[in-house]
């Protein structure tokens, strides 16, 4: 990082919240840091202590519902019993909330006794509203659901969508986006949520423009639908380096309206918006059906039916292209990068009743959706955290 000129870590108000690394050598030597620091923190707990974490999200959720961070000031600091005032709380909560994320999460600090200071985790809560809504809804949302899934799971005993953790703890019915149409402020947070915890590293779309042949999609002149694709951001990437191609961009309307004013002007000749609902027939031919990160949000049995709704569409040799997780065998993965997939399956179940899947289940569900699915592969680019899973429609 020195020979980089990047900034050293620090849990200082002023340091670095995130490296924004670009090089590939730091960040392998990163992730190999932060598994053996892990290994060994591990080794040294011992079998019994690691049995007996400490998931405890209350002192988050505070911060977040009485947004503390916003009363505490920037390169200042203030009494708790001030602090307490300004948020509306018993000042013996309000030490434990935070004296609890300091010592657990490195948010907020006490230069001296008495007084809350920021620290970066927690400035970075008063200047970024992405990251302050991912930790509402993480804590206002994910955790709760947490708590309910073995119950939804023994009292439902479906893979439905709106049987789930999150439905027990909302006391709802409907699924999650049923549910927020009709509750504006939960949806923003939702979208703001995705849009910081789709900003890592290995998530950016450049893998997929590079890790894909699209230049053989029809010579590079080819069609490709993206089913799912919200305001397009994934084929703008594509078309700004294949500007030969052509895309239809298809989501429900709400997600596509006035999507198309936002387009870049270079590419807005090439790229489409259609309003469909991909339970319903395909009505679009193309060479290219591509689906990031839409089937982790569903069930098998609902995968092959969306599946299903896109073949009636597909000509001989079209091909689905899936950019999702991919579960490797245990033990393939650096530690820290199969503990991202397998948080994300056991979000998904809590959430959606949907899951992340291995190599094989992507194989099935192709082959249950349509036998003529018989060249399926699958690979993960370099660096990328999302697998690419392609099937061709045979004869």
């Amino acid at each position: 990082m020195r020979r980089n000129g990047l900034p050293s870590p620090t849990f200082d108000e002023d340091g670095p919240v995130d490296f924004n690394i670009e090089s590939r050598e730091i960040q392998e030597a990163r992730a190999s840091a932060i598994d053996s620091t892990l290994e060994l923190h591990q080794l040294l707990l011992g079998p019994a202590l690691c049995l007996c974490p400490v998931l405890n999200g209350t002192s988050l959720q505070a911060i977040y519902k009485y947004d503390i961070a916003s009363k505490v000031p920037v390169h200042g600091e203030v009494s708790f019993e001030e602090l307490a005032y300004k948020c509306g709380l018993n000042e013996i909560h309000l030490r434990r909330f935070l004296r609890f994320a300091m010592v657990w999460h490195r948010v907020f600090q006490e230069p001296r006794k008495g007084f809350v200071a920021h620290t970066a985790a927690s400035r970075k809560l008063v200047e970024d509203p992405l990251a302050r809504a991912g930790l509402g809804y993480m804590f206002d949302e994910v955790w709760q659901s947490f708590a309910r899934t073995l119950e939804a799971i023994e009292t439902f005993q479906s893979e439905e969508p709106n049987k789930t953790g999150w439905n027990l703890s909302q006391h709802t019915e409907k699924p999650t986006w049923e549910y927020y149409a009709s509750r504006p402020e939960m949806a923003s947070r939702f979208a703001a949520s995705m849009s910081l915890f789709s900003d890592g590293i290995g998530l950016s779309p450049s893998f997929l423009v590079q890790g894909y042949p699209w230049s053989a999609v029809d010579n590079g002149r080819g069609t490709v639908v993206d089913v799912g694709g919200s305001r397009g951001f994934q084929c703008v990437a594509i078309a700004q380096s294949f500007p030969d191609l052509h895309f239809v961009v298809q989501d429900l309307p709400d997600m596509i309206d006035g999507a198309k004013d936002s387009l870049p002007t270079n590419v807005e000749p090439i790229i489409r918006f259609m309003a469909h609902d991909f339970f319903t027939e395909q009505p679009v031919s193309a060479d290219v059906y591509l689906f990031r990160m839409i089937f982790h949000n569903w069930s098998d049995a609902n995968v092959i039916r969306i599946l299903k709704a896109t073949v009636p569409a597909m000509q001989l040799g079209a091909r689905v292209v899936v950019n999702d997780y991919l579960i490797p065998e245990l033990g393939i993965l650096p530690p820290i990068k199969e503990r991202e997939v397998r948080a994300m399956d056991m979000i998904m179940l809590s959430l959606f009743n949907s899951r992340e899947r291995e190599k094989e289940d992507w194989q099935s569900i192709f082959q249950q959706a349509d036998t003529r699915f018989t060249d399926i592969n699958v690979w993960v680019p370099e660096g990328a955290t999302l697998a690419i899973i392609e099937a061709t429609l045979g004869q």
